[in-house]
């Protein structure tokens, strides 16, 4: 072959070789980046002591944590979730995976604002089932006020403050196992892993994907929408479908005056399922690239104790998941006991193992509060 041929074979070659090798290189760093953003994610629950003479009751919630959190030095603000440097490490059972049979992860939305130092209150709280083999998923909410019986001789209050309780007590991580352990007592179910997110990441969540879409049953009106900065403004949803982007979708799933906390319980599900719709549409369980981008701007907002391979397994599990295998439950008016004060209310025992059975079988019947 001439000398002039070999070279320009060479060259195409050459040339071919770079449009392969760049788009893997560009991946692998995408990775590598989207991976270390995930480790950030990650925490370790504190493992809690499994008998203590400590009674921690919570009747004024926002008093006590507040005052708690000022001998641990832990800090949660409302702009970033804190890494924890270390943690107890807790190895009593083998992690939990998909393959297995099922799963059930605890999802917890976190009221915190710009500035504030403290951990702070979970005002949404949904666990979810996972059933491999019928390949349902099951969601079911609980209301923020529910009194609840925490565990471990640690009293008794509302359990939208298990967490930030859990985090004064224990240091970081211990949040996470006083609310898994807490809802475990009360469903006597076996929470399997939780996810928390804070507001201002579930707003840049909603953007990054692309707003999303969601039919209004009714008007909504909420005269004293509390804002960041401790203000009140006016926020009014029309009837109807309609797209919201994060700052919109937020308002809509958190507002409460406008009906009630059972109300809100069944947006806050309207939501998660439209926040589903959107990922599958745009195929994003399935696409490789611009991973990095999602975990890079979540980082700083999302604590799981999930692993990676988790995770993963997650991801490739839904890539087949419908939106007409998901059903949605929640422990809704009729089924609560009002307490004497400073209590609120407690879930019936019966409504509450017959919401129980329905959210665990494959037995489909209408959410609760629907």
């Amino acid at each position: 072959m001439p000398l002039t041929r070999q070279r320009l074979t060479m060259g195409v070659f050459l040339i071919l070789s770079l449009l392969v090798i760049i788009p893997i290189l560009r991946l692998a760093i995408e990775w590598r980046q989207a991976l270390d953003n995930i480790d950030a994610m990650i925490v370790t629950p504190a493992a809690l002591p499994e008998e203590t003479a400590v009674t921690y009751n919570v009747h004024q919630t926002d008093e006590t944590v507040s005052s708690a959190s000022s001998s641990t030095g832990h800090s949660y603000g409302g702009s970033a979730l804190e890494t924890p440097d270390s943690a107890p490490v807790l190895t009593t059972t083998e992690p939990a995976a998909l393959s297995d049979g099922d799963l059930n992860i605890l999802l917890l939305g976190a009221d915190a604002r710009p500035e504030e130092e403290i951990p702070t209150r979970t005002d949404a709280i949904v666990l979810v089932h996972l059933d491999a083999d019928s390949h349902q998923v099951s969601m079911l909410s609980l209301p923020r006020d529910l009194w609840v019986t925490y565990p471990r001789g640690y009293g008794e209050g509302r359990i939208n403050a298990a967490y930030a309780i859990g985090e004064n007590r224990f240091g970081p991580g211990g949040g996470a196992a006083l609310v898994k352990s807490t809802i475990s007592k009360l469903l006597d179910l076996e929470v399997d892993y939780f996810v928390l997110i804070n507001f201002q990441g579930f707003e840049k969540l909603i953007d990054l994907i692309g707003d999303i879409t969601v039919d209004v049953p009714s008007e909504l009106y909420d005269p004293a929408y509390p804002t960041s900065d401790y203000q009140t403004i006016e926020i009014f949803f029309r009837e109807g479908i309609q797209r919201m982007d994060g700052e919109r979708a937020l308002m809509y799933a958190r507002t409460r005056h406008a009906d009630n906390d059972f109300g809100r319980n069944q947006r806050q599900q309207q939501v998660l399922m439209a926040i589903f719709a959107q990922i599958r549409d745009q195929g994003l369980l399935q696409q490789m690239t611009g991973l990095d981008d999602y975990t890079g701007a979540l980082r700083d907002y999302v604590r799981t104790d999930m692993s990676r391979g988790v995770m993963v397994e997650l991801a490739t599990w839904g890539r087949s998941l419908q939106s007409e295998s998901i059903q949605r439950y929640a422990i809704d008016s009729s089924m609560i006991v009002d307490l004497d004060q400073p209590a609120t209310f407690a879930a019936d025992p019966q409504a509450l193992r017959r919401v129980i059975g329905q959210f665990t079988s494959e037995a489909v019947s209408s959410a609760g509060g629907e």
